[in-house]
């Protein structure tokens, strides 16, 4: 089956008024119809910029320097802004972080829902309306109705992310792209809503792209999982490859670091220290001064992204040897 989005070898930038600084670097990784990819990692990470560099809304000072964002064949970093803006909504949505700033202060939740519809689809003014309402229902808010006539200040924090999350499903997109779509939500509604994902998926063969800190999520809707590190991809893989073999030590510290609510009473194990600035990025390895494994060649020369396996790359001069057991699994006592 050929690929719905091919990101190859991605590089965004922003200018910060005195230099350059790389948000995003070299990143690849591709999705097919009807698949689900996990991209996960800490803030700071390039998880976010590497989405809106899909859509390209990147704001006055950031652009895409390099790489291709190849959409059923086409290149979307060449497009010019009036063909993308035909394309966003209807063929890719995007279910944004922060909910407050993604609506509209001065207009109603309806007009804005009914708004985004009528732009995209041929349907009547009774029919935009009647599905608006219907999506709103959808994502779990009672008194649908109603809330057509409320404003965004009206509404909770979890009220307003499933408004968003009603946008973005409503024109049933070819690509979703998700970042943190769960943020705000309690875990009863959080379940509700990746199972209407899921039910996207299967309804029109729609691809997920899943941002998320969440494990739990990712190892309940991912397909494959993409862990990115301070702009870079450091391990891709399969989820059950990834949850049962990771290979690079950022990720095996990410697993080592979900709280376990089984067995015996143990000591939360933490990575030390923080993603770096993107403005002063480590030479080498821009893991090793928090890799408990790292060595003087990690420190001067960087790792290229190589496979490990079937469909399994790894950024680590480590990864072609034998597995290792990140400490952090040692540790917990």
């Amino acid at each position: 089956m050929a690929n719905l989005l091919e990101v190859e070898r991605l590089q965004t930038v922003f200018w910060t008024g005195q230099e350059e600084v790389t948000s995003v670097d070299e990143v690849s990784f591709s999705l097919k119809a009807g698949e689900t990819v996990g991209i996960v990692g800490e803030s700071g990470c390039g998880k976010s910029v590497t989405s809106l560099s899909i859509l390209r809304l990147l704001g006055q000072h950031g652009r895409i320097k390099q790489g291709e964002i190849r959409f059923n064949g086409e290149n979307l970093a060449v497009w010019p802004e009036n063909k993308l803006r035909r394309l966003r909504g209807r063929e890719i949505s995007m279910i944004f972080q922060e909910p407050m700033t993604s609506l509209n202060p001065v207009f109603t939740i309806g007009s804005q829902l009914t708004e985004m519809i009528r732009q995209h689809t041929t349907l009547s003014r009774k029919e935009t309306r009647a599905r608006a309402v219907d999506m709103l229902r959808k994502v779990g808010l009672p008194h649908a109705e109603t809330l057509m006539k409320a404003y965004p200040h009206n509404l909770s924090g979890g009220m307003r992310q499933r408004v968003m999350i009603a946008m973005a499903l409503a024109c049933k997109p070819k690509l979703l792209i998700a970042d943190e779509p769960t943020t705000a939500l309690d875990v009863t509604i959080q379940a509700q809503i990746l199972e209407l994902m899921k039910e996207l998926r299967q309804e029109s063969g729609a691809a997920i792209m899943l941002i998320t800190h969440d494990l739990g999520v990712v190892a309940e809707m991912a397909d494959r999982v993409v862990v990115m590190y301070a702009g870079q991809i450091v391990e891709e893989a399969d989820v059950f490859t990834l949850f049962r073999e990771p290979r690079h030590p950022y990720t095996q510290g990410l697993l080592e670091a979900i709280p376990r609510v089984t067995g015996d009473v143990r000591r939360l194990a933490a990575i030390p220290g923080a993603v770096p600035s993107i403005q002063r990025m480590p030479a080498g390895c821009r893991f090793h001064n928090r890799c408990a494994w790292a060595t003087e060649h990690c420190r001067k020369e960087t790792p290229p992204l190589i496979e490990t396996g079937p469909d399994h790359r790894v950024r680590c001069w480590l990864a072609s040897g034998p597995a290792i057991t990140h400490p952090l699994k040692e540790a917990r006592v």
